[in-house]
Formats: C-alpha cells, sequence, structure tokens
C-alpha cells in the first residue's frame, strides 16, 4: 500500500534519535511503501514476547507441503525458493518460542520468571496441524488423527467452506487448544472433559 503524505503528517523518531539523517527522513515520511506485517514476523510474536511472561499461542498458518513433482520455470522456482526461505524463519520462531515455553512450565513461577527477567515463559502452542496422539491430557476430545491432519492441509482461502467442514475446523481448533493448554501449561486444577462447540461435527 503507498501512501503520499504532506509534510509534517506525523512526529520525528521517538526521542528525537532517528537513525537517518534529516534529508532523508523527509523522503521516508512523504512516501510510504507499507506491506503485511508477516514479511517480518508472520506468528506476530515477537512485541508478545518482549512484554509478557505467559503466551497462548494459536498458529492456524498451512503447513509447509512437501512435493516430489516441482516446477521448474524461474516463477514457481521463485516462489518455492520464497517459501521455504519463510518456512524456515516460522521454524526457528517456533523453536525459540517452544523452548521458552518448555523452560517456564517447568519452573512453574510466573512470578520469579518476571522478577528475574527470565528468558522463559509459561503458556502453550498449538498449530492446526498438531498431532492429537502427542497431547492426549485426561479427560481429552477425541480426535481422530487422519480427520485432523486433512483439515489442517484445507486450501488457505476467503471463500466459504460449506457448513460442515468450517464446524469439524473449529472442533479441531477447541480440541487442539485444550490439549495443549492442559497438557504444557502448569498451574490448571484438573478439569472435566470439555464440551464439543458442535456436536454433529466432532473430528472423530
Amino acid at each position: 500500500m503507498t501512501l503520499d503524505l504532506p509534510d509534517g503528517s506525523f512526529t520525528n523518531w521517538p526521542g528525537g534519535v532517528c537513525p537517518i539523517s534529516d534529508t532523508e527522513l523527509g523522503a521516508f515520511q512523504r512516501h510510504v511503501l507499507l506491506t503485511d506485517g508477516g514479511v517480518y514476523d508472520n506468528h506476530g510474536l515477537e512485541p508478545l514476547v518482549k512484554r509478557f511472561s505467559t503466551l497462548f499461542v494459536s498458529d492456524g498458518g498451512a503447513p509447509f507441503e512437501r512435493a516430489a513433482d516441482l516446477h521448474t520455470d524461474w516463477i514457481s522456482q521463485l516462489r518455492r525458493v520464497l517459501d521455504v526461505t519463510d518456512n524456515q524463519v516460522r521454524a526457528l520462531r517456533r523453536r525459540d518460542l517452544i523452548d521458552r515455553l518448555s523452560d517456564g512450565n517447568r519452573a512453574g513461577d510466573e512470578a520469579k520468571i518476571v522478577a528475574d527477567q527470565s528468558y522463559a515463559r509459561m503458556g502453550a502452542y498449538w498449530g492446526i496441524d498438531t498431532d492429537p496422539i502427542k497431547l492426549n491430557p485426561q479427560n481429552a476430545l477425541a480426535c481422530n488423527p487422519d480427520t485432523v491432519s486433512a483439515l489442517a492441509h484445507l486450501g488457505t482461502r476467503l471463500s466459504d467452506l460449506g457448513e460442515q467442514t468450517s464446524k469439524q475446523v473449529i472442533n479441531w481448533g477447541y480440541a487442539v487448544c485444550d490439549r495443549s493448554i492442559r497438557s504444557n501449561y502448569k498451574g490448571l486444577p484438573s478439569q472435566p472433559t470439555p464440551a464439543w462447540p458442535y456436536e454433529d461435527a466432532k473430528p472423530e
């Protein structure tokens, strides 16, 4: 998105300290090109990790697809390179987050994490392609791994999935959230089996 703005539309760098000269700054303030923040941080986690000691992270991003049949034209190759690069950055951020959560949940003391300004964080992470077999707390909602894998690989698009599929996706999101929080986040009392949001669309 391009914004062409008159001089004085916004103020200088916070605190008055700017990494570029006043002459260059004027050009940056008059002609502004914006893009989706996901280009820098697709998960949007960095500002949260810096500010909060407990994080619950739901990742609905499409899983990285491995395919034997890849096209070799320049445009297809460029898209594949960008996809691989994006996947690597996401994976690094996920690993960093999960390491922090593992350390924090082992400590089990949010006040100490805050007092120590620790690397650790408390909370839980789950993704749309999380394997339900690996997260199986007591009283978990039953999920068929093949069914939820198919739901995780639905195309990411702004179109109607149909009522039944939409209900299944919502149910899976609810179930994997419950499984991850109760498996990973320490400090919750024992919970009864939760109810499905949509009883007629269980991913079993």
